[in-house]
């Protein structure tokens, strides 16, 4: 994993060059705690994640982890709500800004649930029905960052609830700018 992300920000930096623009999207679902993903028989570190993500030249970064214990990543001193992002549509001019994105599956103390009702995680079910619609509130054919993480985080909570394990509840991190 990490010499993959070093390769594609690699290519980014080349893309750009170029005149690209790029952005970087990691996704991962699996094991993982407080401290790390855990890969076969090795860890990768959250916070080394996090750096390589954060470091990549990519106008912007999302980070979404789907484990156990993985909002540990978010917390943060001193943050507050960002406006919405729309991210806009291929094709479209404007610059998307620059910064990370960061959502997780669950808290730092809980872990992430599946649902064998749902053949996976309630997560990874829940932002990808927003991704494909679910989550546009106001109707206008684009999902924005915001709106697809409220999604997430209510559908997540309120099936989650049902569960013998209790509750899990998503977080999030922007550090947007543009």
């Amino acid at each position: 994993v990490r010499t993959a992300l070093i390769t594609i920000n690699e290519r980014i930096r080349v893309g750009q060059r170029a005149g690209h623009d790029a952005v970087l999207f990691v996704y991962y679902s699996g094991h993982g705690d407080a401290e790390a993903l855990h890969l076969g028989d090795t860890a990768l570190k959250l916070r080394e994640l996090e750096a390589l993500v954060r470091g990549s030249s990519a106008q912007v970064r999302i980070l979404v982890i789907d484990s156990c214990r993985s909002g540990s990543i978010t917390r943060v001193k001193g943050g507050k709500p960002a406006p919405p992002l729309a991210l806009p549509s291929p094709g479209v001019d404007e610059s998307p800004g620059e910064g990370l994105i960061v959502l997780t599956a669950s808290t730092a103390g809980e872990d992430a649930q599946e649902s064998d009702q749902l053949g996976g995680s309630f997560f990874t079910h829940y932002l990808l029905s927003g991704l494909r619609g679910a989550a546009d509130d106001n109707s206008d054919q684009t999902v924005t960052v915001a709106e697809a993480f409220a999604y997430t985080r209510d559908q997540t909570v309120l099936a989650s609830s049902r569960t013998l394990s209790g509750t899990q509840h998503p977080t999030f991190h922007y550090d947007l700018r543009g």
